[in-house]
């Protein structure tokens, strides 16, 4: 930078240009060397000079500013070119410093806003969102593996389901009667009060349901109908019923059936 001066001699530290009529008023005998950029005491200059730059020291004093020299018009010319330098390169170095200031404080209201506009984003939809596609992508691997999500207990955020293998016998329900869907993988245990808060989750986080779809499915369980949803095709009442109706005659059944809450069912789920 431009007007920058190392003080040498019995004292030092930086000087500037811009103080040097003062220095010259204080010490008649203080001097600036431009060639160099060093200053001080007459005396002390040529010394550092003389020691650092012995075949330059003389050459080096001839264009150094001090009280007589600027007497000189070439020399005066010289300094004043130098401090109006120094001067706008100063004013230069101000403007971009504040106009950083500016900047960072755009950019600091810019974050402000990108963080007010997060915090007004519902965070159950970004976290439904997010738990969506990993809930499918962890059904359909589970489909691959010919095991079962038991949603049993599962919470809200998707915790506390269990990848099991399904044994021989269990008394655990499917959410589809159909083995190829993947809603076959889903199962409850029925006898289970948390299944109905269960299944509702999962249905939530699935992300494919309506209310009025959840509610049918969860009022179905909490009565003990056998559910049959479907992911590929419409959704259908199951022809099968729950174990208390089972022994019941194939006319009764029939009229349960009918009657039963899984008719509110709509006729079609979403396929995604």
């Amino acid at each position: 930078m431009s007007g920058k001066y190392n003080r040498v001699g019995s004292k030092k530290g930086p000087l500037v240009i811009g103080g040097a009529l003062s220095k010259f008023e204080q010490d008649p005998s203080f001097v600036y060397v431009p060639m160099y950029r060093v200053a001080g005491p007459e005396d002390e200059v040529m010394e550092w000079l003389k020691e650092n730059h012995p075949d330059e020291a003389k050459t080096a004093m001839k264009g150094a500013y001090s009280k007589s020299s600027l007497k000189k018009k070439d020399v005066m010319t010289a300094f004043e070119a130098e401090v109006e330098s120094a001067s706008k390169e100063r004013q230069d170095v101000t403007t971009f410093r504040n106009e950083m200031k500016q900047v960072n404080l755009m950019v600091l209201v810019k974050l402000l806003q990108l963080y007010s506009e997060g915090k007004k984003s519902t965070p159950s939809e970004l976290g439904e969102q997010k738990t969506v596609k990993t809930l499918k992508e962890k059904l359909a691997e589970i489909q691959k593996e010919k095991k079962f999500l038991d949603v049993t207990n599962m919470t809200e955020k998707g915790t506390e389901s269990k990848k099991i293998a399904l044994k021989k016998g269990s008394l655990k329900r499917h959410l589809s009667q159909n083995k190829k869907d993947v809603f076959y993988h889903v199962i409850y245990n029925p006898s289970s009060k948390a299944s109905i808060q269960g299944v509702s989750n999962f249905m939530t986080l699935y992300g494919t349901f309506t209310e009025e779809q959840m509610a049918t499915v969860t009022d179905a369980i909490a009565s003990g109908s056998i559910i049959n949803l479907n992911k590929a095709k419409s959704p259908t009442r199951s022809p099968l019923v729950s174990p208390k109706r089972a022994k019941s005659s194939k006319k009764k059944v029939q009229s349960q059936v009918e009657s039963d809450d899984l008719n509110d069912l709509l006729d079609a789920l979403p396929v995604s």
